[in-house]
């Protein structure tokens, strides 16, 4: 029978052979805690290798990218067309997923029954494996691991029991094919979240150089208009200054006239009252 433990695995000791450290990088990403039951090594391996890459992909997908376009494109121009399509390709790939194991979990126990075993007979001694959900992409992805996990231990029971096939080479054969199988749809969830990754990067950085161009534009376009007034500035204190040194020597001048005019004033009284003196004999 199934024998899970309670014990928690700290996520960094089975994210260990994974050198992204979202979580360190993203402190501020809501994260919604949980455990996956999982006994079979090859899917551990998987998820110490992948959770971390598909976290970052679908986070940057469904929170970042719309931060990102929101924050520097104006409303009649962001448009969520790009990002919509990722999420929906990734939750369709997700769903096949889901639809494939449940499938092969069913074929797995129902070929348990036709050989007189029950499910609940398969000694199966798993560890919950504590994570991080930070979107709803992480938390399917998490499920299909489990569910993976349980194909894998059925498939390794049928092989035991000789329910895979008469022949031991044939049954070894399907074990195997059907373990590369497995490991290749898993793998395949982290490349093609990737690929939408690295078309919704692509398009958010092209955003954001263009909004770089547009603030080097503008800051050429300040930097000009303050020149500009600048230099206009220093033309009206030109002009003021000559203004008023034009003020200032028409003003010495009206000072030197009326002093020339007060002198020969003077000089023509002195002159008229010499005259009027009769002299003496």
């Amino acid at each position: 029978m199934a024998q899970p433990t309670p014990k928690l695995i700290p996520i960094a000791k089975w994210m260990k052979k994974s050198s992204m450290h979202f979580f360190e990088r993203n402190p501020s990403a809501l994260a919604a805690p949980g455990f996956v039951p999982l006994c079979n090594q090859m899917v551990l391996d998987i998820m110490a290798t992948g959770f971390e890459p598909f976290s970052r992909d679908t986070y940057y997908i469904t929170c970042r990218a719309r931060m990102i376009l929101s924050n520097n494109l104006k409303s009649d121009v962001y448009q969520e067309d790009e990002v919509f399509k990722a999420e929906t390709a990734i939750n369709t790939h997700l769903d096949r997923l889901h639809n494939y194991f449940d499938t092969r979990i069913a074929q797995g126990e129902q070929k348990l029954e036709l050989g007189g075993f029950g499910s609940d007979e398969i000694q199966r001694l798993v560890t919950n494996y504590e994570t991080r959900s930070v979107t709803n992409a992480v938390t399917q992805y998490l499920e299909i691991l489990a569910k993976a996990d349980l194909y894998l231990t059925i498939l390794h029971y049928l092989w035991v029991t000789s329910e895979l096939s008469d022949s031991p080479d044939e049954a070894m054969r399907v074990k195997l094919n059907t373990e590369r199988e497995v490991r290749q749809n898993l793998f395949g969830i982290g490349r093609f979240s990737s690929q939408h990754f690295r078309n919704i990067q692509r398009i958010c950085n092209g955003v954001l150089d263009e909004r770089q161009k547009d603030r080097e534009r503008q800051s050429e376009r300040d930097k000009a208009k303050a020149a500009e007034r600048v230099k206009r500035q220093e033309e009206e204190k030109a002009q003021r200054q000559a203004a008023a040194e034009q003020r200032r020597n028409e003003s010495r001048e009206k000072r030197k006239s009326a002093k020339t005019q007060a002198i020969s004033t003077a000089q023509s009284d002195m002159d008229s009252l010499s005259a009027a003196i009769p002299a003496t004999a």
